[in-house]
């Protein structure tokens, strides 16, 4: 069974782009495996950390260059 470890990283771009949302890590991480497809599931956790390194930064998110920009409700916010 695979797993997404919750981290800072996907924390923040969870919340941002609304993938998941939770009161404690169990529950972040079980709602963000269940919008997860299953095919993605092995390499979904490294896919979403190296997106937020780089592209939805902390600081200064680089909204414009996101790949998934469109659903992101943090975007649309901006917008």
């Amino acid at each position: 069974s695979s797993l997404i470890a919750v981290d800072t990283h996907l924390f923040r771009l969870s919340n941002r782009a609304g993938l998941a949302k939770g009161k404690t890590v169990r529950a972040f991480e079980d709602k963000l495996m269940k919008v997860t497809p299953k095919e993605f599931m092995q390499d979904a956790h490294h896919w979403l950390i190296i997106h937020s390194c780089y592209v939805c930064i902390a600081r200064k998110p680089r909204c414009v260059q996101r790949v998934v920009s469109h659903p992101c409700d943090d975007f649309r916010r901006r917008q």
